[in-house]
């Protein structure tokens, strides 16, 4: 950073050095253009570098993970928005602004002394938690083997951004009596650092909990009911009165007028993906320009009657000034002009004036919606634009692009972590581009409307491919369809709702809650024609491509809509070459290589191997509320994106959740509709040999006849081939490993083997091991070890995990053994990729996708 600051100081003196001793017309040097062009590459460096360093020089300490703190706080976001709720149970997601921390729990907070001790209300920051609410109470239970740590969620944050989300629904009706934004409370929380699984496919939590500034996370073990303050905001009270109107589709409003989700149950959301039409119903930049349009157009007769007006008035008095001069033609002749020329600048204070209420309707939405980041960036471009018209200032497009892009990433510089960043800015510039290219502001407005919706869902599609991996090709037709039904409601029924809420007069009430009801059967139409188009075959696909050649196609069809020129075909090709990697699978393949792939699932097991475009499966993850989300959007999606044709073996070790919780999801999917699967009592039996795809699968256990499915009795598989071998022994422990050897010996002695191949153990030996039951204590003894001989073993475990997996005299009894250790909580994702005769290991957070902001964090039990 010190070189990149003296740098930027030399480029900024050179520039002012030329600028003051060369005449104007001299300016454009190429050595100024080069010192402009460092300065500002140096100036964006230091800045994001700065950021960065920020967000880990505010860390929590060691000694205060997993701790008990008590803490202060007030809901900033997240909190109920609703007085009575359809749940009688549901967990939710909240942000808190810590305002005070127990003094002895926090005599050390920050490491090297930063804030040591820490008086109160010094510590301002922010901390997510899910807690179970029941009726009429608050309940956070402790009982983590029944709800599992997934239900006690908790961050704990710098800034005060994030939602509420209930993960449980049932029919009955009750009252909740839920925190609510604004609310202060005292609770004793667990904290630890801001967290999640790296995996090569699927949404990163780490990466998302930079981007909001999130810093620790945990769960709340009590709180103090008697200290808690209920602070009802304006979007509490627009959310009750919208619940009192007893709407068929409530949920579908509050998100649409008040950026309120929690409502919204998995298929709604399948609704919202397999049709494109999410970003409808997640308050965005479209939202406020709705809100912008429908001011303009009311402030439009307003301005046509006191333009004319004023007009008239004009008219009178020049014809006043005009009688003037005629009878007093030395006075009039010298003043006529300039008190003409002002009659008709009575205008521009009219449209200042327009144009400020138009802020400012724009700064109440944003405030209303929750001050989401995509409305915000579009209340900057508002702002920004009407300023410019004020001034009468005229900037070219490309200019307040640049401008909107810069004060973006210096107001929310982390937020270039998330895709809504990508998704809001790329259709501003799309938008721009497309109107410049097409010349769409003198076509017709429904023309003009029609050819940029078409264009910008098909721009958009690589975008969404690259952070959702999938695409919707209905999106076309039901965003031509549900844009111009959005766009009349929601001025409508936010105008409605304001008057209410506010407004005490009967006729006002009842005529608004007339068009309410009216509205939410317009809604009701809209979503069932939804429903329809989702049902299509092929209405969404997954589709998995790299970045670069989605960032390819995306410069293909802008070239594409270019003006015709020499070589605009060959370069639109060369464009397209990148996106026929989608045909990967239909190509030859090297039968000699294989890998194995280790997902990060937390505290379970997922394992894939590949080999020749095609897969097995070795334990699916676990599942929480129904959702297996390891299997359904990391393992799976992954097979797809490395066009894998079939899953041809499926092996579940146990039943337990953590190994066995996305078996449905896997037989589900068409990959597997030919798979065979093996389970401790269903085709798992020692002795059993397949062949596949050049691979030897031997299954070592359980013994023949084995009617148990747990840990004992697990399924212990080992692959091999000529390049290398992987065994993979379940959640075994000290008596299964004690049993597996004997039987080795004992096999080794009636085949008649010397000393020397007994003690070598030949069928358990593999290049690598997966360690038994997750590292346990219980495992992993040190004959068993011996026996095996891995080159390196890899622990499948959760970060911080309850039973504190690998265990420390399991890890030093490897390290004693010289065998290297992974470990999926530090490295992530690991794949081990076998050929010819040797075999490399990379993992996600080492060489595969090695970022700052997702550093791997080791266990504190395995520091010494």
């Amino acid at each position: 950073m010190a070189l990149m600051i003296a740098i930027l100081i030399i480029s900024v003196t050179i520039i002012i050095f030329i600028s003051t001793t060369k005449p104007a017309e001299h300016h454009a040097f190429p050595e100024v253009l080069l010192c402009w062009a460092v300065s500002g590459l140096l100036s964006g460096v230091l800045w994001v570098a700065s950021v960065g360093h920020f967000y880990y020089a505010w860390q929590l300490p060691q000694g205060k993970i997993q701790q008990d703190v008590t803490i202060s706080g007030r809901v900033v976001s997240g909190g109920c928005v609703f007085g009575t709720a359809r749940v009688p149970e549901a967990t939710y997601h909240y942000v808190v602004a810590i305002e005070s921390v127990n003094r002895e729990s926090t005599a050390t907070f920050l490491d090297n002394g930063i804030l040591s001790p820490l008086p109160k209300r010094v510590l301002t920051s922010t901390f997510n938690f899910k807690a179970r609410l029941t009726h009429q109470r608050y309940e956070f239970p402790n009982d983590r083997k029944s709800e599992g740590l997934a239900n006690k969620k908790i961050a704990y944050a710098q800034q005060e951004t994030i939602g509420v989300r209930p993960q449980s629904v049932s029919p009955s009706q009750v009252k909740l009596n839920c925190l609510h934004n604004g609310d202060t409370f005292t609770a004793i929380v667990k904290l630890k650092p801001a967290y999640g699984t790296a995996n090569p496919v699927g949404a990163s939590r780490q990466q998302q909990l930079v981007s909001q500034f999130i810093h620790a996370t945990g769960y709340i073990k009590s709180i103090e009911h008697d200290k808690t303050k209920h602070s009802h905001s304006v979007r509490y009270g627009l959310a009750t009165t919208l619940q009192k109107l007893d709407l068929i589709h409530e949920r579908w409003w509050r998100a649409l007028l008040l950026g309120d989700k929690t409502g919204f149950t998995l298929g709604d959301w399948t609704l919202l993906q397999r049709t494109g039409t999410g970003h409808m119903f997640s308050i965005s930049g479209m939202h406020l320009s709705l809100i912008a349009g429908a001011c303009l157009l009311f402030f439009n007769p307003v301005i046509f009657l006191l333009t004319h007006v004023t007009g008239l008035l004009g008219r009178a008095k020049y014809w006043l000034v005009r009688s003037a001069s005629i009878n007093y033609p030395a006075t009039g002749r010298k003043n006529r002009e300039p008190q003409i020329s002002k009659m008709f600048q009575t205008s521009a204070p009219i449209r200042a004036s327009v144009l400020c209420v138009l802020i400012a309707a724009c700064f109440c939405y944003a405030l209303l919606s929750g001050s989401a980041l995509p409305v915000v960036r579009a209340l900057i471009l508002v702002t920004m634009g009407s300023v410019l018209s004020l001034s009468r200032h005229a900037w070219r497009p490309v200019n307040v692009a640049l401008t909107m892009l810069t004060l973006s990433l210096l107001l929310f510089p982390l937020s270039i972590l998330s895709a809504s960043f990508y998704l809001s800015i790329g259709a501003v510039l799309c938008i721009w581009f497309l109107v410049v290219v097409w010349g769409l502001q003198r076509a017709p407005w429904y023309v003009s409307l029609f050819k940029l919706q078409v264009a910008l869902t098909v721009i958009m599609m690589p975008l969404t491919l690259i952070w959702f991996g999938s695409a919707s090709f209905v999106a076309v037709v039901t965003n031509l369809i549900a844009l111009p039904v959005i766009s009349l409601l929601l001025p409508i029924c936010l105008i409605s709702l304001l008057v209410l809420h506010f407004a005490e007069l009967p006729f006002a009430q009842q005529v608004t809650g007339m068009l309410m009801h009216y509205s939410d059967v317009c809604l009701g139409y809209l979503l069932s024609l939804l429903n329809v188009l989702s049902q299509f075959s092929g209405s969404a696909i997954n589709f998995y491509v790299s970045i670069g050649a989605a960032l390819c196609l995306i410069v293909a069809f802008f070239i594409f809509l270019l003006p015709t020129w020499r070589y605009k075909a060959i370069c639109v090709a060369l464009l397209l070459l990148p996106s026929l990697s989608i045909f990967q699978k239909w190509l030859p393949t090297n039968e000699s290589a294989w890998a194995l792939h280790v997902f990060d699932a937390g505290q379970a097991s997922a394992i894939a191997v590949t080999a020749g475009g095609r897969a097995m499966i070795i334990d699916s993850g676990a599942q929480f509320n129904g959702n297996a989300h390891t299997a359904t959007k990391h393992l799976l999606p992954f097979l797809e994106s490395s066009h894998i044709s079939n899953i041809d073996v499926v092996v579940h070790t146990h039943s337990d959740n953590d190994h066995a919780g996305g078996a449905l999801a896997i037989e589900q999917h068409a990959l597997a509709k030919k798979a065979t699967f093996y389970t401790p009592t269903l085709g798992c039996e020692r002795g059993k040999r397949i062949r596949w795809q050049n691979l030897t699968i031997n299954f070592l256990w359980p013994p023949n006849g084995n009617k148990e499915d747990n840990n004992a009795m697990s399924c212990v598989v080992k692959i091999t081939s000529d390049s290398g071998s992987v065994l993979i022994p379940g959640d075994i422990e000290k008596t299964s490993e004690y049993a597996l050897i004997t039987r080795e010996i004992m096999d080794g002695f009636s085949e008649g083997a010397s000393m020397d191949t007994l003690a070598s153990s030949t069928n358990l030996s593999a290049d690598i091991l997966i360690a038994p039951h997750h590292g346990s204590k219980t495992s992993s003894t040190h004959v068993f070890i011996e026996h095996v001989a891995p080159k390196a073993v890899i622990f499948t475990q959760g970060y911080e995990n309850r039973w504190q997996f690998p265990a420390y005299v399991v890890a030093k009894r490897y390290e004693r053994l010289g065998v290297t250790q992974y470990l999926t909580s530090y490295h992530g994702y690991i794949s081990a990729t076998f050929d010819k005769d040797s075999f490399h290991i990379d993992s996600q957070r080492g060489t595969l996708n090695n970022r700052w902001y997702l550093p791997g964090i080791t266990p504190r039990h395995l520091k010494d």
